[in-house]
């Protein structure tokens, strides 16, 4: 919010003493933030002033140092981008779930910042400036954890999260306009290109994913039984489609043996907390609430989840008996829970802990499980994260003929693109062999011979 003040704004006039000679000025002015008719005034005797135009300039500062005050009171002490940033933040973070507020508090701190400086005056935020910056942004920062280039996603993340934080200026008479309000700001169109590459191959196909589950396996058996709960977890994931943190936040109570079914129902909040800080939240979006109709594997997997818990429990409780016992040491951090997909300390499984166990590269001989596998199998080129067997399952259903709409209803999603874009790469690779088998079909070709 900024106004401008000059003479021909006021109206100055003079108090004289007995001698003609002035003493006091008054500059009169009408307060463009209240529409109400003000004046301000400054001793000739007190300032030492020796003519009108001293006089004058003093008056002018006076009169823009009032108004400089009650900007600040009126926009509640917001002057630059970090300010307006943290105001809409405490504002906007009041109507979202829990870990959306974690993921975009993350942009606010470690990307945004690269594009803005939290310290530059919103008096300079102009429509050129954050076209020249969003420009240099888009073609010079890159990912601090890959080295990569800004994926398009987090490009248009941070974009929205503009809009939305200038828009909240506006709303509350911070701003006079937004400074985005008719830019037209775009994703680099090989950044585009890019994203969609990477998540044409974020599914396994074939031969692929035996090969994951075969070295998986093999690990999980091999190292000891600590770990086996990722295995149990890769299998149920790559049946039901679910995200990882509905699959953390299910217990037994979600389960229905009789319609051998779950029902996705909560969402496990675990991202920069204690694991004793834990809890379980909405679901991601209305659509993710679903009924998930499980096969004779994904009731076997629960059941035996079921049953190690409790027999793990039931163990720590013994060793409880006897604190000072060398067994009890290593479950000293042991926390009592009720989800299924728990590991040896009673943990749920997260985001961090499933990606880490695929591919921390210094936990065991080889490398991470990524390594393994392409050592064992060189045409394996996939990287894995949790997302990998949700996307599998789309693959999967849309390889036995489900229709579009039956698999968002599936794997809770509300909007169609991700599950489009598998679709129709599924669909296309299957075309490709149709292509072979109609070309087998030779029916009438005879009459076409010379």
């Amino acid at each position: 919010m900024e106004f401008e003040m000059n003479f021909k704004d006021l109206k100055f006039t003079n108090e004289y003493d007995e001698d003609k000679k002035p003493y006091k000025s008054f500059a009169h002015f009408v307060d463009p933030i209240t529409g109400k008719k003000r004046k301000v005034s400054v001793n000739w005797g007190t300032y030492k002033i020796s003519n009108e135009k001293a006089a004058m300039r003093l008056l002018v500062a006076k009169v823009d140092t009032v108004i400089k005050k009650e900007i600040i009171i009126k926009t509640g002490g917001v002057q630059n981008f970090g300010q307006l940033k943290e105001k809409w933040f405490d504002s906007w973070s009041l109507t979202v779930k829990p870990q959306s507020t974690r993921t975009v508090r993350s942009i606010m701190a470690t990307v945004i910042p690269r594009m803005i400086s939290d310290d530059i005056l919103l008096t300079l935020i102009s429509p050129l400036y954050i076209q020249e910056r969003w420009n240099e942004f888009t073609r010079g920062e890159k990912a601090l954890q890959t080295g990569e280039p800004l994926s398009s996603s987090t490009l248009s993340k941070v974009r929205n999260i503009l809009k939305q934080i200038f828009g909240f200026g506006v709303i509350n008479e911070i701003l006079e306009a937004s400074p985005m309000q008719y830019l037209n700001l775009k994703v680099p169109k090989e950044r585009l290109e890019m994203t969609y590459e990477k998540k044409r191959f974020k599914f396994l196909e074939g031969e692929e994913i035996d090969w994951m589950l075969e070295v998986l396996y093999e690990i999980t058996t091999r190292e000891n039984s600590r770990v086996e709960f990722y295995f149990d977890s890769a299998v149920f994931l790559l049946h039901t489609g679910l995200r990882i943190g509905e699959l953390g936040a299910l217990t037994v109570d979600d389960v229905d043996f009789e319609n051998n079914c779950v029902y996705v129902r909560k969402n496990l909040i675990s991202q920069g907390l204690k694991k004793e800080e834990f809890q379980t939240g909405g679901t991601k979006t209305l659509s993710s609430n679903r009924t998930v109709v499980l096969n004779p594997i994904c009731m076997e997997i629960i059941k035996r989840r079921i049953q190690k818990n409790q027999e793990r429990q039931e163990y720590v409780k013994i060793m409880m008996l006897d604190k000072d016992s060398s067994y009890w040491y290593p479950l000293r951090g042991f926390i009592f829970t009720d989800y299924l997909f728990q590991n040896h300390m009673g943990t749920p499984i997260t985001p961090n802990l499933f990606t880490g166990f695929f591919n921390n590269k210094t936990s065991r001989k080889g490398g991470s499980i990524d390594d393994m596998i392409k050592e064992r199998y060189p045409k394996f080129t996939k990287h894995i994260t949790s997302h990998v067997f949700r996307y599998t399952h789309i693959s999967m259903l849309a390889e036995r003929g489900w229709q579009l709409k039956e698999i968002m209803d599936r794997v809770g999603h509300k909007d169609s693109k991700t599950t489009l874009e598998i679709y129709q790469q599924v669909t296309k690779d299957m075309r490709k062999n149709e292509e072979e088998d109609l070309k087998k079909i030779t029916i009438g070709s005879q009459f076409l011979e010379d």
